[in-house]
């Protein structure tokens, strides 16, 4: 039984993984963010910390709310980088002016020195859902594109790589001693 669950557990973190690569590479090649977004940088904390895998969705500038406190958090490439994949930033929308939004990081102090962000750079809104940072995928997806900023990113991935070879390691021995780690006893303690 819990050889089973292992395998299902193995088989459905092998396909998250496999899902967000692909999302990754799909990012880096075409540019495309939705569904999910990995976040690179600390500017919206504690709301949103570096490593969190964002869930976004498209949405019109007409639905967007725009508060100091309660502002949906949106994304959108900085002005003057429309179409630059590097350039997308996750902020609040603070205010809503002629030309567009006034946005700001909730970690900084002051507005965006780059407002109003044109209503034709918004991307869509984060929807509120995220992948935290703590179970280490986003760091993955930044470390594989080059985009780790934050020191802890790589210790994070080489921690997981280390948890996983110990894991491998682990299950190779114990098929290699011919139980299967459920009480029965292997073929050299059968014969002792």
């Amino acid at each position: 039984m819990r050889k089973t669950v292992r395998n299902v557990a193995y088989a459905a973190v092998l396909g998250l993984v496999a899902i967000l690569l692909t999302l990754s590479v799909l990012h880096t090649a075409l540019g495309v963010t939705f569904p999910l977004l990995v976040v690179k940088s600390g500017s919206m904390r504690p709301v949103i910390e570096v490593g969190d895998i964002i869930i976004v969705l498209p949405v019109s500038p007409d639905d967007v709310r725009a508060d100091p406190v309660n502002g949906d958090v949106i994304v959108f490439y900085r002005p003057g980088e429309k179409g630059v994949p590097s350039s997308i930033i996750v902020h609040r929308a603070v205010a809503r002016v002629s030309g567009g939004f006034i946005t700001k990081g909730d970690a900084n102090a002051v507005a965006d020195y780059w407002g109003p962000v044109p209503f034709d750079h918004l991307l869509g809104k984060w929807t509120g859902l995220s992948i935290p940072a703590w179970t280490g995928i986003g760091y993955i997806s930044l470390f594989l594109r080059g985009e780790i900023l934050y020191p802890a990113g790589p210790i994070l991935v080489l921690l997981l790589i280390a948890v996983n070879i110990v894991l491998i390691v682990k299950d190779f021995t114990r098929s290699k001693g011919g139980g299967d780690g459920e009480g029965e006893p292997s073929a050299d303690a059968s014969q002792s």
